[in-house]
C-alpha cells in the first residue's frame, strides 16, 4: 500500500510553511494596516502570526528527533511526545493567558487580608 505523503513531501511542506508563512502574515498585515491607517503596528502583529510557522518547524523537528531516537512504533515515543508537547502546551496557555490578562488591564491583585 502506498503512502498518502512520503517523508520528503513532509519535510518540504514543512520548511515551505516555514518561510511563506512569515511573508504572508507581514504582506496581510501591511494590507490591513493600510485599511485601518496602522501600517506599522498591523505589520508587526501580521508578522508575529506569522512566525507560529517557525514555530511549528521546530516543534517538527523535535517530534522528528524525539521520534528517530525512540522509535515509530514504540510506547516510549508516544510518552515522551506526549510529554513534552503537553508541556509545551501549558506553557504556551500560561504565556498567552498572561499576556491577554495584561492587555485587558485586569491584573487580580494582591492577596488582601481580611480583618475579623
Amino acid at each position: 500500500m502506498r503512502e498518502l505523503i512520503d517523508e520528503r513531501t513532509a519535510h518540504l511542506l514543512m520548511n515551505a510553511l516555514a518561510l511563506g508563512l512569515p511573508v504572508a502574515g507581514g504582506v496581510v498585515g501591511t494590507l490591513v494596516g493600510a485599511a485601518r491607517g496602522r501600517v506599522a503596528a498591523s505589520t508587526h502583529a501580521g508578522l508575529g502570526i506569522g512566525a507560529l510557522g517557525i514555530v511549528n518547524w521546530l516543534l517538527w523537528r523535535l517530534y522528528n528527533a524525539i521520534t528517530n531516537h525512540y522509535g515509530l512504533d514504540t510506547v516510549k515515543n508516544l510518552l515522551v511526545n506526549l510529554a513534552v508537547f503537553v508541556g509545551i502546551g501549558a506553557l504556551a496557555g500560561v504565556v498567552v493567558g498572561l499576556r491577554l490578562r495584561a492587555a485587558a488591564g485586569t491584573r487580580e491583585p494582591a492577596a488582601e487580608t481580611r480583618e475579623t
